[in-house]
């Protein structure tokens, strides 16, 4: 039984080796007039997920301009950053559109300053011109990159449409807001895992959740205060029973990857800038891990960590 339980714990500890240091690109925004808040959710969950440390937080253009990503990436650091030995002044400003594909940024160099120092798992929740622009600059550098998680690509034959009669149509939006950047990161050789938005979409949270996390206070009551306007978006016109948070399944993918289900495909971009995935392996394709499905465990735990306050 103790040689049981000494395995149990090393295989435990080598999982929580494993997630080790990452870096977090994203385009957080959250709060009227912008309505997406999922990369808020996202930071707060890598903030309260004890499997990974943050090495730093890279910010570009997206869901909102360079300028307010940055402010409210550096006011949540500000506020909940503490437990993760987190700091503002670990949150580096990049890409102000995919114009900047290629330009030196802070963020770009604060990567490459960190790679010399330690590898790291890169989770991009964004546009993948802060990514691109690295790879372009650093290429040695870029080997010490374990894996990107990426919120994109999506299956061969796939349209991403929701509501009841599917008549809501939104873009593969990482991927439609610079493409050129999409197709580098593709053609490289960094491990690359995939998490599409037609699996991401169905980590949705509704009124009574939002509830829940607001008698929490905390990082909870910050996120629901900010996140009234999207749930009304969702629910009343698109008409689903909630709002997506698109982008913590990146980051669960990186902190409980056995909740998360992959299997080995294949992706290219098309000619019209589609990051698409296919079973087989064609032209111009490169391998993936692509996600199909999470643990249905997966919304406890968001919910969990959510709830959790700075000191715990």
């Amino acid at each position: 039984m103790r040689k049981l339980t000494l395995l149990v714990l090393a295989l435990g500890l080598a999982r929580l080796v494993d997630a080790g240091t990452v870096w977090i690109d994203t385009d957080v925004s959250i709060g009227s007039p912008f309505r997406e808040v999922d990369d808020a959710y996202a930071l707060v969950l890598a903030l309260h997920s004890p499997e990974i440390r943050i090495a730093g937080v890279s910010t570009s253009y997206g869901n909102a301009p360079l300028g307010h990503t940055k402010r409210v990436a550096r006011e949540m650091i500000r506020q909940f950053g503490a437990a993760a030995n987190m700091r503002p002044e670990k949150v580096f400003t990049g890409a102000v559109s995919a114009a900047d594909l290629g330009r030196r940024s802070p963020a770009s160099e604060a990567l490459a300053t960190t790679l010399d120092r330690e590898s790291v798992t890169y989770i991009a929740l964004g546009p993948l011109t802060n990514l691109a622009t690295f790879l372009r600059l650093h290429p040695k550098s870029a080997r010490k990159i374990k894996r990107v998680i990426f919120l994109g690509g999506q299956a061969q034959g796939t349209t991403l449409t929701f509501g009841p009669r599917r008549s809501f149509h939104i873009h593969d939006a990482n991927v439609f807001k610079d493409p050129a950047a999409a197709e580098s990161v593709v053609r490289s050789t960094v491990p690359l895992t995939l998490i599409p938005a037609a699996t991401a979409s169905e980590l949705l949270l509704n009124d009574e959740n939002l509830r829940e996390l607001e008698r929490h206070g905390g990082a909870g009551n910050y996120l629901v205060r900010r996140s009234r306007v999207w749930l009304w978006f969702w629910t009343h016109f698109v008409k689903t029973n909630g709002g997506p948070i698109f982008d913590a399944i990146a980051v669960v993918a990186a902190t409980r990857p056995e909740l998360v289900s992959t299997e080995r495909r294949y992706a290219k971009m098309d000619e019209e800038g589609n990051l698409i995935v296919t079973d087989r392996l064609t032209s111009g394709a490169r391998r993936v891990r692509y996600c199909t499905d999470f643990s249905p465990d997966v919304k406890r735990l968001v919910m969990e960590r959510l709830m959790m306050r700075r000191s715990e």
